[in-house]
């Protein structure tokens, strides 16, 4: 189970970084943003 927990961590703090990155470039990616909002709450422990 900690394995899996710390998987879910770096998915969530990769996908962090990409999101601020694309702020700062002033872009979006909404099907990422789809698939990641979609995805969240099943991995979450927040």
């Amino acid at each position: 189970m900690e394995k899996e927990h710390l998987k879910n961590k770096e998915f969530y703090e990769n996908c962090t970084k990409y999101f601020e990155f694309l702020r700062k470039k002033g872009m979006t990616d909404y099907d990422f943003e789809d698939e990641y909002y979609f995805t969240m709450p099943a991995i979450s422990n927040h």
